[in-house]
């Protein structure tokens, strides 16, 4: 069994590699690399990756290790700052884009009202770890549309938590409407509760005592230790092994901590990320682009119309110029890490089928692969935008 995975880590990193070369002589961004690894390494293309249900627990972790390097950049403290932009903007994109998503789905394809919802919440996540680097990349995190983009993105990372809880209610799994409800109301108190009890006395008293050793080593077995209790509890409330790691990074980045704590966790933040994409890749069955191109065409077009249209006019409902609203818009019209572990939940519940969750990984893959050039083109929309009014002008 040590072989085994041995192995599997060997294949993953070595083609990785490989592939990651070859992008960097084509001047092809590496997040694309990655997805080409995955799609490489799938079951579907090779025979070293036979189980797939062993795929989805790499996923799994590739996403959890991801998520909590992005808590840790965040914190309470900084959500304060931009509240405005959180609470107006955020709401007012992930509204607009459920609302949007849905009525469209259902008017072309008529499904039930619950699968058109659902894939408004699918749609209504953006990708954190790709829009976030990018704009630090290209320093560009403090402009205007920067902050708002961060805004967005930590509403939506919130959000998370409701959506995950409302997609067994709108499967009708459970209980009535009522009860369900107040379930869902009871768990976002109770993880309030948790989250805060932590954040205030167990972790800060926790780290204190493990400094008191004074060993980066014992520093960092701790954080992993807390890592995972925290996600094994948020998977105990019914929630997501994901999203209790993002809580413990936004935990940690609310003690005195945090710093060392991202110091530690920086030489390993692209490998999580590079594990998470391929992951990603490896879960696509690469014969859907044959079997279903034209729809995958269709559904990009679609969700990057749809997520453009919707943040601009959630840029545009908090009253800033046209500029922003462009550049937000485009910036994050792609899908987010936190859809393909709602998608998984859609599986279970049926609400997507198998089919449409591959075409729905199809066309993630393609967004996120553009994404990269999208947000470091996004300010030249603008220019581009007044010149066709002047000229219908």
């Amino acid at each position: 069994m040590q072989h085994h995975i041995l192995i599997n880590i060997f294949a993953i990193f070595g083609v990785a590699t490989a592939v990651i070369i070859i992008c960097r002589f084509l001047n092809i961004r590496f997040i694309i690399g990655y997805l080409i690894t995955g799609v490489l390494l799938s079951p579907n293309t090779s025979n070293l990756f036979a189980n797939m249900e062993e795929v989805e627990v790499y996923a799994e972790i590739g996403i959890i290790l991801l998520l909590f390097t992005i808590g840790l950049e965040f914190s309470f403290t900084n959500l304060k700052k931009i509240q405005r932009y959180v609470l107006g903007g955020g709401s007012a994109q992930v509204f607009f884009t459920i609302a949007l998503t849905s009525v469209l789905i259902w008017l072309v394809m008529r499904p039930s009202w619950e699968e058109s919802v659902f894939w408004g919440f699918l749609y209504a996540l953006s990708s954190t770890a790709i829009v976030i680097k990018t704009l630090q990349d290209s320093n560009k995190i403090a402009t205007p549309h920067g902050k708002f983009i961060l805004a967005v993105l930590l509403f939506q990372d919130i959000m998370i938590v409701p959506l995950m809880l409302f997609t067994p209610i709108i499967a009708g799994v459970g209980d009535d409407l009522l009860t369900s409800l107040g379930w869902l109301l009871a768990k976002l108190v109770l993880m309030g509760g948790i989250a805060y009890s932590l954040a205030r006395f167990v972790i800060p008293y926790l780290l204190k005592t493990v400094m008191k050793v004074q060993s980066q080593e014992v520093f960092l077995i701790a954080l992993v230790f807390i890592v995972t209790g925290i996600a094994l509890v948020t998977e105990q409330l019914g929630l997501s092994l994901a999203l209790g790691a993002f809580i413990a990074g936004l935990i940690i980045a609310e003690t005195d901590y945090n710093h060392m704590a991202i110091s530690c966790f920086l030489p390993f933040r692209y490998v999580f990320m590079s594990f998470f994409f391929i992951s990603m890749g490896m879960l696509l069955n690469y014969e859907i682009f044959m079997t279903d191109f034209g729809w995958i065409v269709f559904w990009t077009l679609f969700a990057f119309a749809v997520k453009a249209a919707a943040g601009i006019l959630a840029v545009k409902v908090m009253g800033l110029e046209w500029k922003t609203a462009l550049a937000v818009g485009f910036s994050i019209a792609q899908i987010g890490e936190f859809s393909f572990v709602l998608a998984q939940s859609g599986l279970q519940y049926e609400l997507i089928s198998a089919n449409n969750y591959q075409i729905f990984l199809a066309v993630s893959i393609i967004l996120m692969s553009v994404t990269p050039f999208v947000v470091t083109s996004a300010e030249k929309i603008y220019p581009l935008f007044e010149k066709l009014k002047t000229k219908h002008v």
